[in-house]
């Protein structure tokens, strides 16, 4: 048996009904759950962690820049070799934090660069999902200066490379603003 015209627009009234609640349910989760990620707490004791002292968050969100000859468990994955400065620690301090702030989305947790540890939180555009970066800036004994970086992300299992393209694009950032 056909279904007549006025039938089959009645169905398709009722299916664009139910898909336009649908969305809107959908709307609303995602307006409720970005709220709620922006304002969870930031426990300082959690996330301002030396980068020389740091461990492998168990999922691959996170991306760490040390020194070639840092005591930490490296994962060729996860570990990048932080670069050399002939600048003091002081002065590439000053220079990151200032490249730093030319970013979006940005504002210090704990530590100051001008101290040589601080931790940042970027937050995505979209939702607000925080990523952490503790950075430590060291000077070496035979002069010059290097780096630490730990960038994670708090939330998920993955980071698609947002932190290590972040880490990357902050150092060249950094290192352009020295020369």
């Amino acid at each position: 048996m056909e279904v007549g015209p006025a039938r089959r627009r009645s169905r398709l009234r009722i299916a664009a009904g139910a898909l336009a609640v649908i969305v809107g349910v959908l709307c609303l989760l995602a307006l409720i759950a970005g709220i709620a990620i922006r304002r969870a707490g930031n426990d300082v004791a959690q996330w301002h962690i030396d980068p020389l002292e740091s461990t492998s968050t168990g999922h691959p969100n996170w991306y760490r820049l040390v020194p070639t000859d840092a005591p930490v468990d490296r994962d060729p994955k996860r570990d990048g070799d932080a670069p050399i400065y002939t600048q003091s620690a002081d002065e590439v301090a000053r220079a990151f934090g200032q490249f730093v702030q030319s970013e979006s989305n940005v504002e210090v947790l704990a530590g100051a660069a001008d101290d040589g540890f601080v931790t940042y939180i970027q937050r995505s555009t979209v939702f607000g999902f925080p990523d952490y970066i503790s950075v430590s800036f060291i000077d070496l004994p035979e002069g010059g200066s290097t780096i630490a970086v730990f960038s994670r992300a708090r939330y998920g299992q993955g980071d698609f490379n947002v932190n290590e393209k972040r880490v990357i694009r902050w150092i060249d950032g950094t290192t352009e603003a020295l020369t």
